[in-house]
């Protein structure tokens, strides 16, 4: 056995230990070293402790949050929360201390647009404190705040004096998160969200694009819902070309609009299939438009999941900024390898990327592709599980139909509905929308919404 395929086969604890293979750290992801997300590790398939905390899905706004914290344990838990994903936009500050550290603050610098505050004190003088604090903000100031107490008394009345939330230690960073966003998002603007799954490729060849394309065939007709496919593959991507579809207009257009695309302009900009299945097909040339515009692409995404139910993105292999921002926008992420020595090595750097930007979400599904139905591959399954520590996901056997389902401009789903490989991606799909296909996870609270410190300032 070669040195490298040592190394690539070796336990995932000596890989990182191992500098002779790239990781996650020497590659240009946004830093999160100080957060205090769950560790995925062997067949977890959801952020554990964070299971039943509803998962916010829209980015946060662009605000201002300050934050005054006494245990190290919440200083983290709030990092976190600054270094996710959805909350790019929002700017934090970590202070030290409780409601007197804030209000020294706050008379002389004006308050952010949301407070954070740690409150270790004794209930009964809670709401004295936050009427003192109230005097020094803004009527448009909000606030949580996290204490000891696990009183349905005490929160009611505080929720009526105008806090914006009371959240119970410990705080896991979910759980924060979701309050920011059921605090400054309305009801109307998250209770429709449809769902995003990005597939990505461990390397160019491994019948990523196949799968996203059949995926989002088998959402449209086994679970009757709409669903929009984005080819985000610029220059070369092949849904066009697999639904034999022609779009004078596509993904550029929509990239081009910028932050003014709205969710009408996107459903004229895609081709619809019929009434359910939409395509926003991707340039026929790498040269017809330049890189796109920091921020675009994850507002395309968000358009997106306003006029379909499932979105599907369907993206390019490797770490290009518009790929890191798909992949930061989507719910959830497919990675699809196939089994082989390239793809192992490639999908082990993948999965640390894929932690490093989403610390916080579940991790990534794996999918095993073209499984040869005759031989043994060059990885089996079982090998390609243990090395990475996790659990595969879906194994989709190869199937020569394929080659004549794209030639006639269909997919496979749709070509043979009946095969192994289209029967194991209908299951890997169900898996992916869950038992009830048009159920999602609340992500507001509506009784939590409300202005802070409304009391007397009528």
């Amino acid at each position: 056995m070669s040195s490298i395929r040592q190394r690539v086969l070796q336990s995932p604890q000596d890989f990182d230990r191992d500098a002779g293979l790239r990781g996650a750290d020497d590659v240009g992801v946004p830093s999160a070293e100080s957060a205090t997300g769950p560790t995925h590790s062997g067949d977890e398939t959801a952020t554990g402790q964070n299971a039943e905390v509803p998962e916010p899905r829209l980015m946060l706004p662009r605000i201002s949050i300050d934050a005054f914290l006494e245990s190290e344990l919440l200083r983290a838990a709030v990092q976190s929360v600054a270094s996710d994903r959805r909350a790019v936009r929002s700017g934090f500050e970590i202070h030290r201390g409780g409601f007197a550290e804030a209000m020294e603050r706050y008379g002389e610098h004006p308050a952010a647009d949301l407070i954070v505050i740690e409150d270790s004190g004794s209930a009964d003088h809670l709401e004295w404190r936050i009427e003192a604090l109230a005097d020094l903000c803004p009527s448009t100031t909000r606030l949580v705040v996290i204490g000891e107490c696990n009183d349905i008394a005490l929160y009611r009345r505080l929720i009526r004096i105008g806090v914006s939330d009371y959240l119970v230690q410990p705080v896991k960073p979910l759980t924060l998160l979701d309050s920011i966003a059921s605090i400054f998002m309305e009801e109307e603007d998250t209770k429709d969200l449809g769902v995003v799954i990005a597939f990505v490729g461990a390397r160019g060849g491994v019948g990523s694009s196949t799968l996203a394309h059949n995926a989002a065939a088998i959402f449209t007709g086994h679970f009757d819902a709409t669903t929009l496919l984005i080819d985000a593959a610029i220059g070369f991507g092949t849904a066009a070309l697999q639904f034999d579809v022609s779009s004078p207009q596509g993904l550029a257009d929509a990239l081009k609009e910028g932050e003014d695309l709205d969710g009408e302009v996107l459903e004229r900009l895609t081709h619809w299939r019929d009434k359910r299945f939409g395509i926003l097909t991707a340039p026929d040339r790498p040269d017809q438009m330049a890189a796109p515009e920091p921020g675009t692409m994850r507002h395309v995404v968000d358009q997106a999941r306003r006029i379909a139910r499932y979105v599907v993105l369907d993206l390019p292999h490797g770490w290009s900024p518009s790929t890191v921002e798909a992949l930061a926008a989507a719910d959830r992420v497919v990675l699809v390898a196939t089994p082989d020595l390239p793809s192992l090595r490639n999908a082990r750097t993948l999965l640390k990327l894929l932690h490093k930007l989403r610390p916080n979400d579940e991790p990534a599904h794996l999918v095993l592709n073209r499984i040869p139905t005759r031989g043994k591959p060059a990885v089996s399954t079982e090998d390609f599980a243990r090395i990475l520590d996790r659990k595969v996901a879906a194994a989709v056997p190869f199937d020569d139909a394929a080659t004549s389902a794209e030639m006639a401009g269909r997919v496979l789903a749709e070509h043979a509905p009946g095969s192994e490989a289209v029967q194991t991606i209908a299951s890997f799909a169900g898996q992916l929308a869950g038992r009830d296909p048009r159920a999602g996870r609340t992500t507001t609270r509506r009784s939590l919404l409300g202005r802070l410190f409304a009391k007397g300032r009528k």
